[in-house]
């Protein structure tokens, strides 16, 4: 059908193909067996007929024969369909779960904020092209189908080289040559695939804004709908137009030689007729050559190319995934010490520098930071001081450009990573609202013991948040959206209930070192104040860290200590930073002149 592929690229299909299971491929192969033979069965048995019929010969049988195998040739296409339907959809569910895992593969999340990455993520896990649906699993198919193509290709050339062999050579040159051209031509459009990522991720996020729940109260609010279908269609434009202007201009030159071939393939016609004339071939001869031309001719002037498309181009996510895999980190070179019942004495942060990519400021300049065992730490500091960076780098979600952090003089890099963070029991100021049930919610806090419905009782009861449970339709099972069946959705401070309940759960599983970022954002002044009276029960005996800008909150923790330029300016307990009239007593005073006015 077209030129054949490399070795390489035949053998990435047949490697996926593995994964469709051997009972599919089997199906799959014996149907498009059957659909490159039937054809030529069909050429011969017309053969058969037009020799009866010159002959005067009975001709029941072999009308039978071939209203059967017209039959066959319709009936096989909608099997074939579903076969490989299947096995599309089992190939590309493989090497889905295939990036999903080399995103979780690296450590941090420096990759997935990396916009190359993130385009090279969605190349590899979704259609390469929407247009025609290219994919690994259209390629898995495509090698099989491919060489049905070729066995069809081969029988009409072998059937017209009875009669004439240089016709039956030039032909068959010429489909191959217009294939091959026609797939060469057509790397430009993978090319503008490449580049028009980015722009296919910005309409997407610009049609969720139109359609998805969490931004529907604003955007109808400020009456912006109309404004995002604008943009929508500018962007769907841009996308649509980038990857059309290849497509047309691959078209029209597969147009254009087609056109130029055309009196080649009428001048082969004109040969096979003369030549059955001249050499008084019998009709049955003749009969065969020109079916046989004809189908030459058919699969020459194919536009589809569906096959040879696949598998061009849907591999070119597993080249993506090849890519993928030599980019991203490996967390292989990681420590493997235990960090079971870790930190026994302190933490430190010892010289720490820390810039997020492609940003020119610090968020550290050599931050120096002791955390002793079993205390209780408030980190305060104006917006893009570094509070929640801080956190990301003790979970090693990011990776300090130099210094180091010591857990108990131990460097946290030493320490195997999945333990280090079970010891860590952490709810970040824009904690995930899961659309799951309430039991996975708090569960994911400790995913081995999610299914222990009495500890999920207690966190949630720790956290002030088992009333909320108790009050949902189906109790822990049932799933936190609307957007479900029995589901319900809570408010924001409910959510920030359950959110600080996965943090207490995790450390029911076994975590020592509790973070708390922005812990009462969303409770109201009683909720606040009831949380933090039982803030000793809820932390004692943990390794506490507090992140928040209530100065109301922070004070009931026995340290603290102010960020500001990069490093620590003030440390100190509540009263002594009051007492020092620094930053902390000067914001404390500002945040407290609130309420006294």
């Amino acid at each position: 059908m077209c030129h054949a592929p490399g070795v390489r690229r035949a053998g990435d299909a047949a490697r996926l193909l593995g994964h469709a299971g051997p009972s599919l491929i089997t199906r799959l192969v014996l149907l498009e067996l059957a659909a490159a033979v039937l054809p030529l069965a069909v050429i011969g048995v017309i053969g058969i007929l037009v020799g009866r019929v010159a002959g005067d010969a009975a001709i029941a049988w072999p009308l039978a024969g071939l209203s059967l195998l017209l039959f066959l040739q319709q009936a096989i296409g909608p099997f074939r369909a579903a076969v490989a339907y299947r096995i599309t959809r089992r190939v590309d569910g493989f090497v889905r779960a295939q990036v999903m895992e080399l995103a979780n593969r690296s450590l941090g999340l420096a990759p997935l904020e990396d916009p190359t990455t993130l385009d090279r993520l969605e190349l590899a896990g979704g259609t390469i092209d929407p247009f025609w649906g290219a994919s690994p699993g259209g390629a898995a198919v495509a090698v099989i189908a491919l060489g049905g193509r070729y066995l069809q290709v081969a029988g009409a050339a072998a059937l017209l080289a009875r009669l004439s062999v240089p016709v039956a050579c030039g032909l068959t040159a010429v489909v191959l040559l217009t294939h091959h051209r026609s797939l060469r031509w057509n790397r430009r459009r993978l090319l503008a695939i490449r580049g028009n990522h980015a722009a296919g991720r910005s309409s997407r996020y610009t049609s969720g804004l139109a359609n998805t729940p969490g931004p529907a109260k604003e955007v109808r609010l400020f009456g912006v709908l109309d404004w995002l279908e604008h943009r929508f269609r500018d962007q769907w434009a841009e996308v649509s137009g980038t990857r059309l202007g290849p497509w047309r201009w691959a078209s029209t030159r597969v147009t254009a030689l087609l056109v130029a071939l055309t009196p080649v393939v009428a001048l082969a016609f004109v040969v096979v007729a003369r030549t059955g004339v001249e050499d008084e071939v019998d009709a049955r001869s003749l009969a065969v050559a020109l079916q046989a031309a004809i189908v030459l001719f058919s699969l020459l002037f194919d536009h589809r190319q569906d096959d040879a498309y696949q598998l061009e181009f849907g591999l070119e996510a597993l080249d993506t995934l090849r890519v993928l895999r030599d980019t991203i980190d490996s967390p292989g070179v990681d420590g493997t010490a235990d960090a079971a019942e870790l930190p026994r004495e302190l933490i430190r942060f010892d010289g720490v520098h820390f810039a997020y990519p492609g940003d020119g400021r610090e968020v550290f300049a050599g931050l120096d930071l002791t955390i002793s065992a079993g205390t209780s730490l408030a980190i305060v500091g104006g917006n893009g001081a570094g509070k929640t960076t801080l956190v990301k780098l003790l979970a090693r979600l990011q990776e300090p450009q130099a210094g180091r952090i010591l857990v108990d003089g131990v460097p946290v890099e030493e320490l195997d990573p999945v333990s280090w963070r079970r010891r860590l029991a952490v709810i970040f100021q824009d904690f995930v609202r899961y659309e799951l049930p309430a039991s996975d919610n708090v569960g994911f806090g400790g995913i081995s013991r999610r299914g222990d419905l009495e500890a999920l009782d207690g966190a949630a009861a720790r956290a002030g948040a088992l009333g909320v449970v108790h009050r949902l339709p189906s109790g822990w099972a049932t799933p936190l959206s609307r957007q479900f069946v029995g589901g319900a959705d809570l408010s924001g401070g409910e959510w920030q209930r359950i959110a600080l309940a996965r943090a207490l759960f995790a450390v029911e599983a076994g975590a020592g070192v509790l973070v708390l970022d922005e812990p009462t954002a969303n409770l109201d002044v009683r909720a606040e104040a009831a949380l933090f009276e039982d803030f000793l029960d809820l932390t004692r005996g943990l390794t506490t860290i507090l992140i928040s800008h209530r100065f109301s909150t922070v004070r009931h923790a026995d340290r603290i200590c102010v960020l500001d330029g990069g490093r620590v300016v003030e440390d100190g307990s509540h009263d002594d930073l009051v007492a020092a009239g620094g930053r902390y007593a000067e914001m404390f005073l500002l945040q407290a002149e609130r309420f006294r006015d």
